[in-house]
């Protein structure tokens, strides 16, 4: 099917787009766009909504169709769910030219729902300038972006926690002061989203919090512990991380396996080792997951030798 006989299906509201058909959507040039942007503002809200829906879903099953021409468009919809889902569909983006869109999502006065989203998805060009790999400039609009929401003591907690897990790696003492301030909040949420940002910080300073935060009560911060103990990569929380893989909470063994992959190490190869070849089938394709990683970082590792 050419993309004009495509488009004329979308804009039909009787008829059904078969999922193989969007393949016409993938990588579109310029003049492509422009013509699906003709065709998409004659598209009832509804059936745009379950459009861009389908195309997210579309592309996390098969990494080779290529909509971030369509969901770069989206991030200036004038519809919070189409917007909502076009930062879903940027997710694994690297491009800079969306960090624009993104902030103006952010300081804008939509809901608190896509303005988080917003803030989540800056995090990770905040990774990419801790690596170097972006501009000083962009370094500048992503922090102070996301410094002002957390500052903001009237802005919606949902997005102010959101921005400290995104500009955590930036790790200020600014910042430090306030994962401090969430963690020791009364709110679950706020102090997940701080745990989470220890381990973005890379601050080994908060080693004692996350090993004592591991054998905590709530599931949901023995998740968002294991998850940092991984992202600061310390083989002293190996001993420390190896309990997770007996949890209770299926999620929280997945994030030990995780963690204990990231991390690597003899001990943590051992573990993970062993849990492939004795440990519950439930988990052993985690453990796998987890053991490549491992194998990887050391082969890595010879190769900088």
């Amino acid at each position: 099917m050419a993309l004009e006989e495509f488009l004329e299906t979308l804009v039909d509201p009787s008829a059904d787009v078969a999922n193989a058909d969007f393949i016409e959507m993938s990588d579109l040039s310029p003049s492509e766009l422009g013509s699906f942007a003709r065709a998409w503002f004659t598209i009832p809200v509804e059936r745009q909504r379950s459009i861009i829906s389908t195309m997210v879903e579309l592309a996390e099953d098969n990494p080779e169709l290529d909509f971030c021409a369509v969901f770069k468009m989206c991030l200036k919809d004038r519809d919070e769910e189409i917007q909502g889902k076009a930062i879903e569909g940027l997710w694994e983006s690297e491009d800079r030219s969306i960090i624009t869109s993104l902030v103006q999502i952010l300081r804008s006065e939509r809901s608190p729902e896509v303005r988080s989203a917003a803030a989540a998805a800056l995090g990770k060009f905040a990774n990419l300038i801790q690596e170097g790999k972006l501009l000083a400039k962009d370094a500048d609009v992503v922090r102070d972006t996301l410094m002002e929401t957390l500052e903001d003591q009237d802005e919606h907690l949902e997005v102010r926690r959101r921005s400290l897990e995104a500009v955590a790696p930036f790790n200020t003492a600014t910042i430090q002061e306030y994962v401090s301030w969430a963690y020791n909040s009364d709110d679950l949420k706020l102090k997940s989203s701080s745990i989470y940002a220890m381990g973005r910080t890379g601050e080994t300073n908060w080693l004692p919090v996350l090993i004592k935060e591991l054998q905590s009560s709530e599931p949901s911060v023995r998740y968002e512990t294991a998850n940092a103990c991984g992202d600061l990569g310390e083989e002293d929380l190996v001993p420390h991380l190896v309990p997770l893989l007996q949890d209770d909470d299926y999620q929280v063994q997945v994030a030990g396996l995780s963690a204990l992959g990231k991390i690597g190490g003899p001990l943590a190869k051992r573990v993970l080792l062993m849990c492939v070849k004795e440990g519950d089938a439930v988990l052993e394709e985690a453990a796998r997951g987890a053991l490549e990683n491992v194998e990887f970082l050391e082969g890595e590792g010879a190769f900088q030798s």
